[in-house]
């Protein structure tokens, strides 16, 4: 079963079981399917809307919704203290996409909040549109646009993701 399904599945037994069973946090892709692939819709019947960060509008296509890449750490990965994320299975998070590094970033649980950083990829990593500085650790709010090369997402804590599962899920 894939990470997306798998949360939906999650958001169906409750937010106590929920945030028991799934990751600290989580990058959702907006408007990609719920396995990862690149498929996009075919005719204009299939696209509704897409997903705005800050909580806006969160909607879905009807025959799609939005991959979730969980926020934990790959046993056995090295650099304990924070999630990497890139194009290499090396990664906690793999985003394969030619305009992501192979090591292009990584978050960190920073105690309640969370951190962002860009390694110095190539394409940069954005932030509700602002492109970061390298090797600089900024905060990353919950329900923030994040932008690694080419690929977007929005970052949900575990408690705002069951509720953006909830509102698409039925």
């Amino acid at each position: 079963m894939d990470q997306g399904a798998r949360y939906l599945e999650l958001s169906r037994l409750g937010r106590a079981q929920f945030l028991r069973s799934s990751a600290p946090a989580a990058l959702v892709r907006e408007a990609g399917p719920l396995d990862g692939s690149d498929s996009s819709p075919k005719d204009e019947d299939e696209a509704e809307t897409t997903l705005v960060s800050g909580f806006d509008a969160i909607t879905r296509r009807r025959s799609r919704t939005a991959a979730v890449f969980p926020m934990i750490k790959k046993p056995g990965a090295p650099f304990p203290e924070m999630i990497t994320i890139g194009r290499t299975a090396n990664n906690d998070v793999v985003l394969n996409d030619v305009t992501v590094s192979r090591f292009h970033a990584y978050v960190k649980a920073s105690g309640d909040s969370w951190m962002v950083c860009d390694s110095g990829s190539k394409n940069g990593t954005r932030l509700d549109g602002d492109r970061l500085d390298a090797r600089k650790e900024t905060a990353l709010p919950p329900g923030s646009h994040v932008k690694f090369g080419e690929v977007d997402g929005v970052f949900y804590t575990a408690s705002e993701l069951y509720d953006y599962l909830v509102s698409v899920g039925d």
